[in-house]
């Protein structure tokens, strides 16, 4: 069952290195909070500062598990859990493309209420079973 909804602001920062470049991307924006099914879920508009303008993108933290869902331009499903390797699709406006997902870490700090206020995660990304890239994603959510 779906709770009320809470404004709160995110602050999102993610990291990609591969053989060549590190880049991050740093940005902060609006979203809203709520509980579906005992996880705690974040639903935010992508922009352009992300690449993916015309995108929902919904982070839920189930305990140690995070999933994130993005609708829009770009469609994927992407699921974290420590030590687990999962494989995924991401659909883009240029094609589709099967990925697998190698979960290094994952850490979520909770709040009093039991509502995630830092979500961590560091993890690899193997297109064709070799490893593309290092990724590392960070949000704060406050409200």
């Amino acid at each position: 069952m779906t709770e009320q909804r809470k404004k709160v602001w995110l602050s999102i920062s993610g990291t990609i290195k591969d053989e060549e470049d590190k880049e991050t991307l740093e940005f902060l924006t609006e979203g809203d909070l709520y509980k579906d099914n005992n996880r705690s879920c974040v639903t935010y508009a992508e922009s352009e500062v992300s690449g993916m303008e015309g995108t929902t993108t919904t982070v839920c933290v189930d305990d140690q598990k995070v999933s994130v869902i993005r609708l829009g331009t770009t469609n994927s499903i992407m699921e974290f859990e420590s030590g687990k390797r999962n494989l995924t699709w991401y659909s883009t406006p240029y094609g589709d493309v099967t990925m697998g997902i190698f979960t290094k870490d994952v850490f979520v700090n909770y709040n009093e209420d039991q509502e995630p206020i830092k979500v961590s995660v560091d993890y690899d990304i193997e297109i064709e079973g070799v490893t593309n890239s290092q990724n590392v994603l960070n949000i704060k959510i406050t409200q």
